[in-house]
């Protein structure tokens, strides 16, 4: 029942049902179903890209009886299609023994925490978190951002704090309890490392080599790749370039980027424009009248005059008068007061459900 292969998502979308827990011998758990890794996206035909019951009553309608399931996995990137029997009698809560949560699996495979070195006689080492394989992929708390997870340790300290780990050798995942406590006799609260990033994220294949940068060149133990930065280079700027490096963890860079030097050829600079005598009438004030025009500098109607004051050396205080179509500041306006309610507005959390 839980033979798949790969297929693409019904509809399109980056929506649907995070497993979150899947119970042991229960109809998900027979199916396959991996829990923080798998999103339930479609079941027969009817693609799930919104929170609703949907799910629910098809599967209500269809208790015994054998149901697809298309999935989509975060750790392999891929979509598989999946056969699963809702029911009702196999001894445990709900019809397919799993939690789930609606919302978006786009970015899924980034909220990761790679467990690196580990300190002994830690409460990293009590809690048994094995050094590189180990990946921290959740809790019971949400963890969307890399400061979720310190915040939460802090929030932990000198109390069981449980946390859900993927390991790639065995290629599963457990469930632990872990109590930070900053004075274990080391440094930090949990006495390990933890990395974060693109570097830190559970390989596609575990287990599996990765390309060498150049011939002759192999990757380091924990399967990353050397990797050669450089920066992009821009006409009439300097261009910095780092040496082929390896990226280990923990490892810090520091990049001279100094300003040119002032040998360097420059293009020659404008001089500034010399000013024209305008051709309007001085008033006492010493600013030019414009009534005898149609109103506006320009001579077109509808503009919004702005005036700006300029001194240059050696010269008396001039004044400068534009004209901006009123559509344009308007629209500059609601695109400002578009842009702050868009930030200021997001989306909450679904709740979790039991199946």
């Amino acid at each position: 029942m839980g033979g798949s292969q790969s297929s693409a998502i019904p509809g399109g979308g980056t929506e649907g049902y995070h497993v979150l827990r899947v119970q042991e011998n229960s109809p998900g758990h027979k199916a396959g179903l991996e829990a923080f890794f798998d999103f339930i996206v479609a079941i027969g035909n009817t693609r799930l890209n919104q929170d609703n019951d949907v799910l629910k009553d098809i599967l209500k309608a269809s208790i015994e009886k054998p149901v697809a399931m298309t999935v989509y996995s975060s750790k392999t990137q891929m979509v598989r299609d999946v056969e699963i029997v809702p029911s009702s009698m196999w001894g445990g809560h709900g019809l397919l023994g799993v939690s789930i949560r609606f919302c978006s699996f786009e970015g899924a495979n980034e909220n990761v925490w790679h467990v690196l070195d580990v300190s002994p006689q830690s409460p990293a080492e009590a809690a048994g978190l094995r050094p590189y394989g180990d990946y921290i992929i959740g809790s019971d708390s949400v963890l969307h951002e890399s400061e979720d997870l310190f915040t939460l340790i802090d929030a932990h300290e000198g109390r069981p704090l449980k946390l859900y780990v993927y390991n790639t050798d065995s290629d599963s995942c457990r469930e632990l309890s872990i109590t930070p406590n900053k004075a274990w006799g080391g440094d930090g609260s949990l006495g390990c490392g933890i990395g974060y990033g693109y570097l830190h994220r559970i390989p596609t294949k575990p287990g599996s080599a990765a390309p060498a940068w150049t011939p002759g060149k192999h990757p380091s133990e924990d399967g990353f790749s050397p990797v050669q930065l450089t920066a992009p280079s821009v006409a009439g700027s300097s261009t910095a370039t780092l040496p082929h490096t390896v990226l280990g963890e923990g490892a810090c860079m520091a990049v001279d980027l100094g300003a040119p030097n002032a040998s360097e050829s420059r293009p020659p600079v404008a001089p500034a424009p010399t000013p024209t005598p305008s051709t309007a009438t001085p008033t006492p004030s010493g600013e030019p009248d414009w009534s005898s025009t149609s109103g506006h500098p320009s001579g077109q109607a509808g503009l919004v005059p702005l005036t700006t004051p300029i001194s240059l050396p050696g010269m008396p205080p001039i004044t400068v008068s534009a004209s901006l179509p009123p559509d344009a500041l308007a629209s500059l306006s609601s695109e400002a007061a578009g842009g702050s309610g868009e930030t200021a507005s997001k989306a909450p959390m679904a709740a979790p459900q039991h199946l």
